[in-house]
Protein backbone atom coordinates (compact mmCIF):
# COMPACT_ATOMS: atom_id res chain seq x y z
CA UNK A 1 0.00 0.00 0.00
CA UNK A 2 1.25 3.46 -0.87
CA UNK A 3 1.65 6.12 1.77
CA UNK A 4 0.09 9.51 1.09
CA UNK A 5 2.04 11.55 -1.45
CA UNK A 6 1.41 15.27 -1.48
CA UNK A 7 2.09 18.18 -3.76
CA UNK A 8 0.93 21.79 -3.54
CA UNK A 9 -1.05 22.75 -6.62
CA UNK A 10 -0.18 26.15 -8.12
CA UNK A 11 -3.72 27.50 -7.77
CA UNK A 12 -3.52 26.93 -4.03
CA UNK A 13 -0.38 28.99 -3.45
CA UNK A 14 -2.29 31.90 -1.86
CA UNK A 15 -4.19 29.78 0.62
CA UNK A 16 -4.10 30.38 4.38
CA UNK A 17 -2.74 27.32 6.14
CA UNK A 18 -4.96 25.85 8.86
CA UNK A 19 -3.41 23.87 11.72
CA UNK A 20 -4.84 20.55 12.83
CA UNK A 21 -6.60 20.94 16.20
CA UNK A 22 -4.51 20.29 19.30
CA UNK A 23 -5.25 16.80 20.64
CA UNK A 24 -6.59 15.49 17.34
CA UNK A 25 -4.94 12.10 16.87
CA UNK A 26 -4.55 12.06 13.09
CA UNK A 27 -1.42 10.09 12.14
CA UNK A 28 0.45 12.74 10.18
CA UNK A 29 3.44 10.45 9.89
CA UNK A 30 1.51 8.05 7.67
CA UNK A 31 -1.07 10.44 6.26
CA UNK A 32 0.45 13.89 6.43
CA UNK A 33 -0.86 16.70 4.25
CA UNK A 34 -1.73 20.36 4.47
CA UNK A 35 -5.13 21.97 4.84
CA UNK A 36 -5.83 25.60 4.00
CA UNK A 37 -8.80 27.95 3.97
CA UNK A 38 -9.67 30.19 1.05
CA UNK A 39 -12.92 32.05 0.64
CA UNK A 40 -14.56 30.14 3.48
CA UNK A 41 -13.62 26.77 1.97
CA UNK A 42 -11.18 24.24 3.37
CA UNK A 43 -8.98 22.30 0.95
CA UNK A 44 -6.23 19.75 1.15
CA UNK A 45 -3.11 19.82 -1.02
CA UNK A 46 -3.62 16.21 -2.05
CA UNK A 47 -3.57 14.65 -5.51
CA UNK A 48 -6.11 11.81 -5.14
CA UNK A 49 -4.35 9.59 -7.69
CA UNK A 50 -1.16 9.78 -5.67
CA UNK A 51 -2.87 8.08 -2.73
CA UNK A 52 -2.84 4.59 -4.22
CA UNK A 53 -0.16 2.23 -5.49
CA UNK A 54 1.70 4.09 -8.29
CA UNK A 55 2.02 0.85 -10.26
CA UNK A 56 -1.70 1.19 -11.04
CA UNK A 57 -1.11 4.17 -13.30
CA UNK A 58 1.41 2.45 -15.55
CA UNK A 59 -0.36 -0.92 -15.45
CA UNK A 60 -2.38 -2.52 -18.26
CA UNK A 61 -5.82 -1.03 -18.90
CA UNK A 62 -8.77 -3.32 -19.55
CA UNK A 63 -11.56 -1.62 -21.47
CA UNK A 64 -15.30 -2.06 -20.93
CA UNK A 65 -18.02 -0.84 -23.28
CA UNK A 66 -21.74 -1.52 -23.65
CA UNK A 67 -21.05 -2.63 -27.21
CA UNK A 68 -18.19 -4.96 -26.27
CA UNK A 69 -18.04 -8.70 -25.66
CA UNK A 70 -16.69 -10.58 -22.67
CA UNK A 71 -14.95 -12.87 -25.19
CA UNK A 72 -12.71 -9.94 -26.14
CA UNK A 73 -9.33 -9.30 -24.52
CA UNK A 74 -10.30 -5.89 -23.16
CA UNK A 75 -6.92 -4.51 -24.23
CA UNK A 76 -6.40 -1.64 -26.65
CA UNK A 77 -3.58 -0.07 -28.61
CA UNK A 78 -3.72 2.85 -26.17
CA UNK A 79 -5.92 4.06 -23.34
CA UNK A 80 -9.38 4.74 -24.73
CA UNK A 81 -9.21 2.17 -27.54
CA UNK A 82 -12.45 0.23 -27.01
CA UNK A 83 -12.20 -1.79 -30.23
CA UNK A 84 -11.69 -5.07 -28.29
CA UNK A 85 -13.55 -4.09 -25.12
CA UNK A 86 -15.20 -6.36 -22.59
CA UNK A 87 -18.97 -6.04 -22.11
CA UNK A 88 -19.09 -6.22 -18.28
CA UNK A 89 -17.03 -4.71 -15.52
CA UNK A 90 -16.64 -8.05 -13.78
CA UNK A 91 -15.11 -9.59 -16.90
CA UNK A 92 -12.44 -6.87 -16.77
CA UNK A 93 -11.78 -7.81 -13.13
CA UNK A 94 -11.30 -11.45 -14.13
CA UNK A 95 -8.89 -10.50 -16.92
CA UNK A 96 -6.98 -8.07 -14.72
CA UNK A 97 -6.69 -10.55 -11.87
CA UNK A 98 -5.12 -13.06 -14.26
CA UNK A 99 -2.12 -10.74 -14.69
CA UNK A 100 -1.26 -11.12 -11.00
CA UNK A 101 -0.35 -7.41 -10.86
CA UNK A 102 -2.02 -3.99 -10.52
CA UNK A 103 -4.30 -2.94 -13.36
CA UNK A 104 -6.84 -0.37 -14.48
CA UNK A 105 -10.40 -0.75 -15.72
CA UNK A 106 -11.48 1.97 -18.17
CA UNK A 107 -15.26 1.97 -18.55
CA UNK A 108 -16.77 3.81 -21.49
CA UNK A 109 -19.59 6.20 -20.59
CA UNK A 110 -22.95 4.48 -20.54
CA UNK A 111 -25.35 2.39 -18.49
CA UNK A 112 -24.50 -0.94 -16.84
CA UNK A 113 -27.07 -2.91 -14.90
CA UNK A 114 -27.92 -5.70 -12.48
CA UNK A 115 -25.05 -8.21 -12.25
CA UNK A 116 -22.70 -6.37 -14.62
CA UNK A 117 -20.47 -4.89 -11.91
CA UNK A 118 -19.28 -7.86 -9.83
CA UNK A 119 -21.48 -10.66 -11.20
CA UNK A 120 -23.66 -10.27 -8.14
CA UNK A 121 -20.68 -10.33 -5.77
CA UNK A 122 -18.92 -13.33 -7.34
CA UNK A 123 -16.10 -11.60 -9.26
CA UNK A 124 -14.10 -8.83 -7.67
CA UNK A 125 -10.51 -7.57 -7.96
CA UNK A 126 -7.67 -9.36 -6.18
CA UNK A 127 -4.99 -6.79 -7.11
CA UNK A 128 -4.53 -3.02 -6.66
CA UNK A 129 -7.01 -1.52 -9.11
CA UNK A 130 -8.46 1.71 -10.46
CA UNK A 131 -11.89 2.04 -12.09
CA UNK A 132 -12.07 5.10 -14.34
CA UNK A 133 -15.09 6.40 -16.26
CA UNK A 134 -14.03 7.30 -19.80
CA UNK A 135 -15.62 9.98 -21.96
CA UNK A 136 -18.42 10.82 -19.52
CA UNK A 137 -20.33 9.35 -16.60
CA UNK A 138 -20.71 5.64 -15.99
CA UNK A 139 -24.08 4.75 -14.47
CA UNK A 140 -24.57 1.39 -12.78
CA UNK A 141 -27.91 0.29 -11.35
CA UNK A 142 -28.99 -2.94 -9.68
CA UNK A 143 -32.04 -2.96 -11.91
CA UNK A 144 -33.16 -2.11 -15.45
CA UNK A 145 -32.88 1.32 -17.05
CA UNK A 146 -36.03 0.93 -19.14
CA UNK A 147 -39.30 -0.79 -18.23
CA UNK A 148 -42.34 -1.47 -20.41
CA UNK A 149 -45.41 -0.67 -18.33
CA UNK A 150 -48.89 -2.13 -18.87
CA UNK A 151 -52.19 -0.67 -17.71
CA UNK A 152 -53.40 -2.86 -14.83
CA UNK A 153 -56.49 -0.79 -13.96
CA UNK A 154 -55.55 1.79 -11.33
CA UNK A 155 -51.87 0.86 -11.48
CA UNK A 156 -49.26 0.20 -14.14
CA UNK A 157 -47.40 -3.08 -13.96
CA UNK A 158 -44.33 -4.86 -15.30
CA UNK A 159 -42.64 -8.22 -14.77
CA UNK A 160 -39.79 -7.81 -12.28
CA UNK A 161 -38.71 -10.04 -9.42
CA UNK A 162 -36.87 -9.19 -6.18
CA UNK A 163 -37.67 -5.47 -6.29
CA UNK A 164 -36.56 -3.80 -3.04
CA UNK A 165 -36.99 -0.04 -3.55
CA UNK A 166 -38.65 2.03 -6.28
CA UNK A 167 -37.89 5.62 -7.32
CA UNK A 168 -39.16 8.13 -9.83
CA UNK A 169 -36.36 9.43 -12.03
CA UNK A 170 -38.60 12.03 -13.69
CA UNK A 171 -39.43 13.82 -10.41
CA UNK A 172 -36.42 14.95 -8.40
CA UNK A 173 -35.97 16.21 -4.85
CA UNK A 174 -34.55 19.72 -4.30
CA UNK A 175 -31.11 18.06 -3.98
CA UNK A 176 -31.45 16.54 -7.46
CA UNK A 177 -32.15 13.00 -6.23
CA UNK A 178 -34.77 10.56 -7.43
CA UNK A 179 -38.06 10.66 -5.50
CA UNK A 180 -38.92 7.45 -3.65
CA UNK A 181 -42.29 5.78 -4.01
CA UNK A 182 -43.96 4.36 -0.90
CA UNK A 183 -44.19 0.58 -0.66
CA UNK A 184 -47.72 -0.52 0.26
CA UNK A 185 -49.37 -3.77 1.28
CA UNK A 186 -51.20 -4.89 -1.87
CA UNK A 187 -52.34 -3.93 -5.35
CA UNK A 188 -55.64 -2.47 -4.13
CA UNK A 189 -53.86 -0.12 -1.74
CA UNK A 190 -51.43 0.83 -4.49
CA UNK A 191 -54.30 1.68 -6.84
CA UNK A 192 -55.77 3.93 -4.15
CA UNK A 193 -52.46 5.59 -3.21
CA UNK A 194 -50.70 7.90 -5.66
CA UNK A 195 -46.93 7.78 -5.22
CA UNK A 196 -46.86 4.10 -4.21
CA UNK A 197 -45.69 0.70 -5.41
CA UNK A 198 -46.11 -2.97 -4.52
CA UNK A 199 -44.55 -6.24 -5.61
CA UNK A 200 -47.18 -8.89 -6.29
CA UNK A 201 -45.24 -12.10 -6.85
CA UNK A 202 -43.01 -11.34 -9.82
CA UNK A 203 -45.06 -8.35 -11.00
CA UNK A 204 -44.37 -4.84 -9.78
CA UNK A 205 -47.16 -2.26 -9.72
CA UNK A 206 -46.74 1.51 -9.48
CA UNK A 207 -49.17 4.39 -9.12
CA UNK A 208 -47.73 7.71 -10.26
CA UNK A 209 -50.99 9.28 -11.41
CA UNK A 210 -50.51 8.28 -15.03
CA UNK A 211 -48.59 6.02 -17.34
CA UNK A 212 -44.84 6.06 -16.57
CA UNK A 213 -42.39 6.55 -19.39
CA UNK A 214 -39.98 3.66 -20.06
CA UNK A 215 -37.16 5.36 -18.14
CA UNK A 216 -39.25 7.21 -15.52
CA UNK A 217 -39.07 4.51 -12.83
CA UNK A 218 -35.92 3.05 -11.25
CA UNK A 219 -36.41 -0.44 -9.84
CA UNK A 220 -33.68 -1.37 -7.35
CA UNK A 221 -33.59 -5.16 -7.40
CA UNK A 222 -31.97 -7.73 -5.13
CA UNK A 223 -28.45 -7.60 -6.58
CA UNK A 224 -25.17 -6.81 -4.88
CA UNK A 225 -23.80 -3.46 -5.92
CA UNK A 226 -20.14 -2.48 -5.77
CA UNK A 227 -19.52 -5.05 -3.03
CA UNK A 228 -15.95 -6.03 -2.17
CA UNK A 229 -15.82 -8.66 0.55
CA UNK A 230 -12.42 -10.18 -0.31
CA UNK A 231 -10.43 -7.34 -1.88
CA UNK A 232 -7.50 -6.20 0.31
CA UNK A 233 -5.44 -3.91 -1.96
CA UNK A 234 -5.52 -0.25 -2.92
CA UNK A 235 -8.74 0.72 -4.68
CA UNK A 236 -9.54 3.83 -6.73
CA UNK A 237 -12.83 4.79 -8.41
CA UNK A 238 -13.62 7.93 -10.42
CA UNK A 239 -16.61 9.18 -12.39
CA UNK A 240 -19.19 6.51 -11.45
CA UNK A 241 -22.85 6.87 -10.46
CA UNK A 242 -23.74 3.71 -8.54
CA UNK A 243 -27.34 2.90 -7.62
CA UNK A 244 -28.76 0.15 -5.41
CA UNK A 245 -27.02 -2.75 -3.69
CA UNK A 246 -28.37 -5.16 -1.08
CA UNK A 247 -25.36 -4.82 1.27
CA UNK A 248 -24.76 -1.18 0.42
CA UNK A 249 -24.04 0.68 -2.78
CA UNK A 250 -20.27 0.71 -2.11
CA UNK A 251 -19.21 -1.89 0.47
CA UNK A 252 -15.76 -2.94 1.72
CA UNK A 253 -15.56 -5.46 4.55
CA UNK A 254 -12.23 -7.33 4.44
CA UNK A 255 -9.60 -6.82 7.12
CA UNK A 256 -6.88 -5.04 5.15
CA UNK A 257 -3.98 -2.59 5.08
CA UNK A 258 -4.61 -0.34 2.06
CA UNK A 259 -6.07 2.94 0.81
CA UNK A 260 -9.51 3.42 -0.72
CA UNK A 261 -10.07 6.54 -2.85
CA UNK A 262 -13.18 7.85 -4.60
CA UNK A 263 -13.38 10.93 -6.84
CA UNK A 264 -16.45 12.53 -8.43
CA UNK A 265 -18.77 9.59 -7.69
CA UNK A 266 -22.28 9.10 -6.36
CA UNK A 267 -23.37 6.14 -4.20
CA UNK A 268 -27.14 6.08 -3.77
CA UNK A 269 -30.39 4.16 -3.20
CA UNK A 270 -29.05 1.05 -1.41
CA UNK A 271 -31.82 -1.54 -1.25
CA UNK A 272 -31.34 -4.35 1.27
CA UNK A 273 -32.27 -7.96 0.64
CA UNK A 274 -33.58 -8.20 4.22
CA UNK A 275 -35.91 -5.28 4.82
CA UNK A 276 -35.42 -5.77 8.56
CA UNK A 277 -31.68 -5.11 8.26
CA UNK A 278 -31.23 -2.05 6.02
CA UNK A 279 -27.64 -1.13 5.25
CA UNK A 280 -25.73 1.97 4.25
CA UNK A 281 -25.00 3.71 0.96
CA UNK A 282 -21.23 3.64 1.64
CA UNK A 283 -20.10 1.03 4.16
CA UNK A 284 -16.38 0.64 4.92
CA UNK A 285 -15.05 -1.58 7.69
CA UNK A 286 -11.75 -2.92 9.04
CA UNK A 287 -9.39 -0.90 6.83
CA UNK A 288 -6.00 0.08 8.23
CA UNK A 289 -5.28 2.97 5.91
CA UNK A 290 -6.74 6.09 4.36
CA UNK A 291 -10.31 6.14 3.04
CA UNK A 292 -10.46 9.38 1.05
CA UNK A 293 -13.38 10.67 -1.01
CA UNK A 294 -13.45 13.88 -3.02
CA UNK A 295 -16.64 15.44 -4.42
CA UNK A 296 -18.72 12.33 -3.77
CA UNK A 297 -22.30 11.87 -2.60
CA UNK A 298 -23.90 9.09 -0.52
CA UNK A 299 -27.65 9.59 -0.38
CA UNK A 300 -30.88 7.61 0.09
CA UNK A 301 -29.01 4.84 1.87
CA UNK A 302 -31.43 2.38 3.39
CA UNK A 303 -29.64 3.19 6.63
CA UNK A 304 -26.61 5.54 6.86
CA UNK A 305 -25.13 7.52 4.02
CA UNK A 306 -21.43 7.31 4.92
CA UNK A 307 -20.50 4.69 7.57
CA UNK A 308 -16.98 3.87 8.78
CA UNK A 309 -16.10 1.26 11.44
CA UNK A 310 -12.66 -0.12 12.24
CA UNK A 311 -14.12 -3.00 14.33
CA UNK A 312 -10.96 -3.07 16.44
CA UNK A 313 -8.54 -3.01 13.49
CA UNK A 314 -6.52 0.06 14.37
CA UNK A 315 -5.46 2.59 11.78
CA UNK A 316 -8.56 3.65 9.84
CA UNK A 317 -8.33 7.29 8.76
CA UNK A 318 -11.18 8.92 6.81
CA UNK A 319 -11.11 12.08 4.70
CA UNK A 320 -14.20 13.48 2.98
CA UNK A 321 -13.65 16.69 1.01
CA UNK A 322 -16.62 18.39 -0.70
CA UNK A 323 -18.85 15.37 -0.08
CA UNK A 324 -22.54 15.16 0.75
CA UNK A 325 -25.31 12.87 1.96
CA UNK A 326 -29.06 13.47 1.88
CA UNK A 327 -32.32 11.72 2.78
CA UNK A 328 -30.78 8.62 4.30
CA UNK A 329 -32.83 6.10 6.23
CA UNK A 330 -35.77 4.05 4.95
CA UNK A 331 -37.77 0.89 5.54
CA UNK A 332 -38.03 1.45 9.29
CA UNK A 333 -34.29 1.90 9.85
CA UNK A 334 -33.33 3.38 13.22
CA UNK A 335 -30.25 5.26 14.42
CA UNK A 336 -29.69 6.68 10.94
CA UNK A 337 -26.82 9.05 10.15
CA UNK A 338 -25.81 10.93 7.03
CA UNK A 339 -22.16 10.43 8.07
CA UNK A 340 -20.91 8.41 11.02
CA UNK A 341 -17.56 7.25 12.41
CA UNK A 342 -17.19 4.53 15.06
CA UNK A 343 -14.63 2.72 17.19
CA UNK A 344 -11.23 4.51 17.07
CA UNK A 345 -11.56 5.95 13.56
CA UNK A 346 -9.82 9.27 12.90
CA UNK A 347 -11.79 11.41 10.44
CA UNK A 348 -11.71 14.77 8.68
CA UNK A 349 -14.68 16.29 6.86
CA UNK A 350 -14.23 19.42 4.78
CA UNK A 351 -17.04 21.50 3.19
CA UNK A 352 -19.60 18.74 3.67
CA UNK A 353 -23.32 19.14 3.00
CA UNK A 354 -25.61 16.71 4.82
CA UNK A 355 -29.16 16.43 6.01
CA UNK A 356 -32.79 15.31 5.93
CA UNK A 357 -32.13 11.83 7.31
CA UNK A 358 -34.84 9.87 9.11
CA UNK A 359 -34.79 8.59 12.69
CA UNK A 360 -31.30 9.46 13.92
CA UNK A 361 -28.70 12.22 13.94
CA UNK A 362 -27.02 13.61 10.87
CA UNK A 363 -23.33 13.52 11.84
CA UNK A 364 -22.52 11.13 14.68
CA UNK A 365 -19.21 10.32 16.34
CA UNK A 366 -19.31 7.19 18.52
CA UNK A 367 -17.10 5.18 20.91
CA UNK A 368 -13.50 6.49 20.79
CA UNK A 369 -13.58 8.13 17.36
CA UNK A 370 -12.05 11.56 16.74
CA UNK A 371 -13.45 13.85 14.08
CA UNK A 372 -12.48 17.28 12.77
CA UNK A 373 -15.16 18.95 10.65
CA UNK A 374 -14.52 22.26 8.90
CA UNK A 375 -16.78 24.27 6.62
CA UNK A 376 -19.59 21.74 7.04
CA UNK A 377 -23.32 22.53 6.89
CA UNK A 378 -26.00 20.22 8.31
CA UNK A 379 -29.78 20.40 7.96
CA UNK A 380 -31.63 18.13 10.44
CA UNK A 381 -35.38 17.65 9.88
CA UNK A 382 -36.33 14.40 11.57
CA UNK A 383 -40.10 14.50 11.87
CA UNK A 384 -40.05 11.08 13.59
CA UNK A 385 -38.44 12.40 16.76
CA UNK A 386 -35.38 14.47 17.64
CA UNK A 387 -33.65 16.51 14.95
CA UNK A 388 -29.92 16.38 15.72
CA UNK A 389 -27.28 18.00 13.53
CA UNK A 390 -24.02 16.99 15.27
CA UNK A 391 -23.93 14.24 17.93
CA UNK A 392 -20.86 13.20 19.89
CA UNK A 393 -21.32 10.09 22.06
CA UNK A 394 -19.39 7.94 24.52
CA UNK A 395 -15.71 8.97 24.77
CA UNK A 396 -15.49 10.32 21.23
CA UNK A 397 -14.22 13.79 20.35
CA UNK A 398 -15.43 16.24 17.73
CA UNK A 399 -13.94 19.53 16.55
CA UNK A 400 -16.34 21.81 14.66
CA UNK A 401 -14.64 24.65 12.80
CA UNK A 402 -16.71 27.14 10.82
CA UNK A 403 -19.59 24.66 10.79
CA UNK A 404 -23.31 25.40 10.52
CA UNK A 405 -26.19 23.56 12.18
CA UNK A 406 -29.85 23.93 11.23
CA UNK A 407 -31.95 21.57 13.37
CA UNK A 408 -35.72 21.98 13.37
CA UNK A 409 -39.01 20.19 12.85
CA UNK A 410 -38.66 17.53 15.54
CA UNK A 411 -39.99 17.16 19.06
CA UNK A 412 -36.47 18.13 20.21
CA UNK A 413 -34.05 20.05 18.02
CA UNK A 414 -30.32 19.98 18.81
CA UNK A 415 -27.63 21.80 16.89
CA UNK A 416 -25.13 19.84 19.00
CA UNK A 417 -25.78 16.86 21.27
CA UNK A 418 -22.81 15.95 23.48
CA UNK A 419 -23.91 12.61 24.94
CA UNK A 420 -20.76 11.89 26.95
CA UNK A 421 -18.54 13.12 24.12
CA UNK A 422 -16.26 16.15 23.95
CA UNK A 423 -17.14 18.80 21.37
CA UNK A 424 -14.86 21.76 20.64
CA UNK A 425 -16.19 24.63 18.51
CA UNK A 426 -14.69 27.55 16.62
CA UNK A 427 -16.77 30.00 14.54
CA UNK A 428 -19.74 27.68 14.95
CA UNK A 429 -23.13 28.91 13.64
CA UNK A 430 -26.32 27.40 15.10
CA UNK A 431 -28.99 28.61 12.67
CA UNK A 432 -31.58 26.69 14.67
CA UNK A 433 -31.51 24.13 17.46
CA UNK A 434 -30.09 24.16 20.97
CA UNK A 435 -26.90 22.73 22.44
CA UNK A 436 -27.58 19.70 24.67
CA UNK A 437 -24.94 18.37 27.07
CA UNK A 438 -25.38 15.33 29.35
CA UNK A 439 -23.77 12.12 30.64
CA UNK A 440 -20.49 13.95 31.21
CA UNK A 441 -20.33 15.50 27.76
CA UNK A 442 -19.00 19.00 27.04
CA UNK A 443 -19.11 21.74 24.42
CA UNK A 444 -16.34 24.36 24.68
CA UNK A 445 -14.44 26.73 22.37
CA UNK A 446 -11.00 25.87 20.96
Amino acid sequence: MLGVAVGLHPQHSARRAVAFPAGFGWDQGRFGFGIAEVGGRFETDLDPRALVDPAIWTAPAFHVDTGGSDANSGLGAQDGDFSDAKRTIYAAFVAGNATGAPYRVLVNAGQYKESEFTRNGNDEPDQPVALIAWGGRVQYRTGPFTVNWSDAGGTYSASASAVKRVFRTDVLTPEGLYSELEQVADVAVCAATPGSWVLDGSVVHVNVGGVPGPSDIALMRGFHGARFMQHVDDFYIEGFDLEGGITGTLHFDKLSVRNIVGVDCTFRYSAPYNLGAPLDAVRVRRVDGLCAFFRCDASFGAKDGWSFHDDGAAGMHVLLQDCSGWRNGALGATSVNAFTVHDAVRAIGLNGRFGLSRNGSELHSIQDAQWWLAGTRVVARDVDGSSVAYQCSNASQMWLERCVADAAGGADNFAIEANGGTVSIRRFEPVSGSIEVYSGGSVTPF
